[in-house]
């Protein structure tokens, strides 16, 4: 479960430095809904326009504000204040809580730690033949753009198992010698990484159609004009180098390009 909190500037930055590890609030009903495992979305103040979220890994709660400054006062507020009374006397004055609703609720500690990603990590190849690559028309789900051969990670696969995996499974033919060619980093509602490699060589007999849809050998040179996601489009010059490329792309809800650079390794 996500919570919304928001920061003065101050702490903000010292929540996306790592310096600020716990998190001091009224144990009021919402901050009784918080669980350890849950996420907190903190939104800087004034202006509410940026934001960074955390995970709260701990939760401690106190009767009083005195008890709760003062199990980590050293680590937290003796460069700042002269005695755990004086951070007690600057909540009230400094206008955070009441005296009366910091009686009624008590008080709660958050220990937070940056936010972990979960990525989408997949895998794609770009097999080559006679000057031609081989790629998958989607029928549905991506609007008959077209697409290397590839897909996401199973559990124990590293990159080079998944795309050997996945290529076998949707064109019939086994890679032999796949190159890793670059590594394009995505973000958009979710991110993720793609593992691109490229290969010459394979064995087997080709599909004549995937599950996905239908595959058709495409002259290099008209790799720039077919339909296919934006993100490929751009850094399909840098397939088949003797250099390894990386690519970090910003893409809209339709996999449209919105921001990107690409850097050889």
């Amino acid at each position: 479960m996500e919570h919304i909190m928001k920061l003065y500037e101050s702490s903000f930055e010292d929540v996306k430095l790592g310096k600020k590890k716990r998190e001091y609030r009224l144990n009021d009903e919402k901050r009784k809904l918080v669980r350890v495992g849950d996420t907190i979305r903190f939104l800087k103040m004034p202006n509410l326009d940026e934001e960074f979220v955390v995970d709260v890994k701990g939760i401690e709660t106190f009767e009083n504000w005195f008890d709760c400054y003062s199990k980590y006062y050293d680590e937290d507020f003796k460069d700042r204040y002269e005695s755990v009374e004086a951070v007690v006397q600057d909540t009230y004055e400094g206008g955070y809580y009441t005296k009366e609703e910091s009686d009624e609720n008590g008080c709660v500690i958050f220990s937070i730690k940056k936010h972990r990603i979960a990525h989408i990590n997949s895998t794609a190849c770009y097999l080559k033949k006679d000057n031609k690559v081989l790629m998958i028309k989607f029928a549905k789900k991506w609007g008959h753009v077209y697409a290397p051969p590839g897909g996401k990670f199973e559990e124990g696969e590293t990159p080079l198992d998944c795309i050997i995996r996945e290529y076998y499974e949707e064109t019939g033919l086994t890679l032999i010698n796949p190159r890793l060619q670059g590594m394009s980093y995505w973000k958009d509602e979710s991110e993720g990484i793609i593992f691109i490699y490229t290969a010459e060589d394979f064995e087997g007999e080709l599909t004549t159609v995937s599950e996905e849809g239908t595959l058709e050998w495409i002259k290099i040179e008209d790799l720039a004009e077919i339909p296919q996601f934006d993100q490929n489009r751009k850094f399909a010059p840098y397939l088949f180098k003797n250099e390894l490329f990386e690519g970090k792309f910003l893409l809209d809800s339709k996999c449209r390009v919105l921001k990107h650079e690409i850097r050889k390794i």
